[in-house]
């Protein structure tokens, strides 16, 4: 075999190994750096418990919402129906004259 095709033969597999060397520490930090910051972050997540707290606390205030939007649009259906129902000259119609 041509001594120069050996080195460079060798040189390539010297540079593969480097490639990898660098390839494998990089990936090594990466890994290492994630799972520390992941950590960090389950660290910073609340017990199940308060999350279901506050699930429970959330769905109160979205059912109290949908109740107090319910009584706006029955009083804005009875405001509309009064105004709607005039007499005469443009007056109101006294809700308590039912005839």
């Amino acid at each position: 075999m041509d001594p120069t095709l050996s080195g460079f033969a060798l040189g390539l597999l010297f540079g593969a190994a480097k490639f990898g060397l660098i390839g494998t520490v990089g990936f090594g930090i990466a890994w290492w750096r994630t799972r520390s910051q992941l950590r960090k972050l389950e660290a910073q997540f609340p017990a199940p418990s308060i999350l279901e707290e506050r699930l429970a606390r959330l769905e109160q205030d979205a059912d109290y919402s949908a109740a107090k939007l319910d009584q706006l649009i029955d009083a804005q259906a009875t405001v509309a129906r009064l105004l709607t129902d005039t007499e005469g000259r443009g007056r109101l119609k006294d809700p308590a004259d039912r005839s």
